[in-house]
């Protein structure tokens, strides 16, 4: 039996997120020393925040890496990271296994070939907007959003929803003291 997008929405308890495409808008931006660095939309910053403080976890899985990955990780609090990794699925399987969840309870946000494969094997499939047709054509879901524009508070926002804890989440961002992240 299809499980329907609602079903896969409401067992989702970690997402994992590619980089470049998904969090920034696929452009490669390098400085004077041949370095790239990478902007992150604030509502995708914030989307970090709400879904763990509703308890859940999220990783970030690149086919490329730079010192920015890393900040954007720490800042965020993302539990783990991981660069230049070329087989994704592998991770997924990986992370899965280390923090005690199925793979049906992870949802993985791609744009491109080298995140097929990783989600395929994962509960929920979520491609943006703009991501390329293969990634589409796997995808349970494809946000409105771009790359870089919000795709991940899009999904946050719809898992929240689905699980019924949005407006709780909502609430409890708000409700934070002042302090650096």
């Amino acid at each position: 039996m299809d499980e329907t997008l609602e079903q896969r929405l409401r067992r989702i308890r970690f997402i994992v997120c590619d980089v470049d495409g998904v969090l920034t808008d696929g452009q490669m931006w390098f400085d004077g020393e041949g370095r790239p660095f990478r902007a992150l939309h604030a509502r995708d910053a914030a989307a970090f925040t709400l879904w763990h403080l509703s308890g859940g976890k999220t990783a970030l899985v690149s086919g490329l890496g730079s010192p920015a990955l890393a900040a954007i990780a720490k800042i965020w609090k993302c539990c783990e990271m991981h660069e230049w990794v070329r087989d994704k699925a592998r991770v997924c399987h990986e992370m899965a296994q280390r923090h005690g969840i199925a793979l049906e309870e992870m949802a993985f946000l791609g744009d491109d070939l080298i995140d097929v494969r990783a989600m395929q094997a994962v509960g929920l499939a979520v491609a943006v907007a703009d991501a390329a047709f293969e990634a589409k054509a796997v995808a349970h879901m494809v946000t409105h959003a771009l790359g870089g524009r919000g795709a991940l508070r899009e999904l946050v926002y719809r898992l929240l929803e689905s699980q019924g804890t949005l407006d709780a989440s909502i609430e409890q961002y708000c409700d934070r003291k002042d302090h650096a992240q």
